[in-house]
């Protein structure tokens, strides 16, 4: 890969973190002229590691230069290291290790797409990951016009809302909030969600089979309520997925939105036709 190089008025100092970084440098520069001025230094620098990780120049769990050898390297402050530090952080492509410093994230969890509708729990138990379930809100209102549209039921009917935040190694990875149907699922608000998965509620409460998916992905910011929840910076890119899910009689059972912490993927496999 060809180094990214941006012009620089004398800001490059050799160092031993050289070899590893590059020909890269800061661009301090802001001509009167200038229509744009160049980006801040600390989204300069998050840039240049940002372009390093892209192009497989540091492979998954790689240790990073020092923030002391960034400094050096690029003239720079610790605090201004430490924001583009804590930017790609948030985006999912760097990991801080207590007392070891700071590696390439390892690839993040992944969730199986396809054509009928998938448990999060069931994706996270098949990569033997360990997840806490917290329940953030839950309760029982009457359906408002876009819910009654959603769900196929009629306005004022009661439905349940219900977001949980769910955990691996105590940082969490996804926010899940349902519009649930409670004509189908009798019962549904009292279990302890925090123990039986959603999919398994419903399809004991209503005693039939979860079948049918419509799903749609886009991507947004987190905003600030969605960046607490996840534990990631507001302005973070996050990727949201809102589904519709149908019992095996097509009976709606749920309209969902689920908003992934950054570093997460869905995958899927396709079949070219003949």
């Amino acid at each position: 890969m060809t180094a990214r190089v941006l012009k620089s008025e004398g800001s490059f100092i050799d160092d031993a973190s050289s070899a590893l970084m590059g020909d890269e440098t800061i661009d301090r520069s802001r001509h009167a002229g200038d229509s744009k001025p160049s980006p801040a230094l600390h989204v300069q620098l998050a840039d240049i590691i940002r372009e390093k990780i892209y192009g497989h120049e540091w492979g998954s769990n790689s240790k990073i230069p020092s923030e002391h050898e960034l400094m050096v390297r690029f003239d720079l402050a610790r605090g201004t290291v430490r924001r583009a530090i804590s930017l790609l952080v948030d985006e999912g492509l760097l990991a801080r290790r207590h007392g070891k410093g700071t590696f390439v994230a390892e690839p993040g969890i992944s969730h199986a797409a396809g054509a009928r509708p998938f448990s999060f729990a069931a994706t996270l138990h098949e990569q033997g990951k360990d997840f806490v379930t917290r329940v953030a809100d839950a309760w029982v209102t009457p359906a408002s016009p876009d819910v009654a549209r959603e769900l196929e039921v009629a306005p004022g009917t009661d439905v349940m809302f219900l977001r949980r935040v769910r955990s691996v190694d105590g940082e969490p990875i996804m926010c899940q909030e349902s519009w649930l149907n409670l004509s189908e699922c009798p019962g549904l608000p009292d279990t302890d969600f925090t123990q039986e998965p959603l999919f398994d509620a419903v399809q004991r409460c209503s005693g039939r089979k979860i079948k049918y998916s419509h799903m749609h992905y886009c991507a947004r910011i987190a905003g600030k309520e969605h960046g607490e929840l996840l534990g990631c910076d507001e302005a973070a890119a996050v990727l949201l997925l809102e589904q519709t899910i149908r019992l095996v009689d097509k009976k709606v059972i749920e309209w969902s939105t689920t908003w992934f912490k950054p570093g997460q993927s869905v995958v899927t496999d396709a079949v070219q036709p003949d």
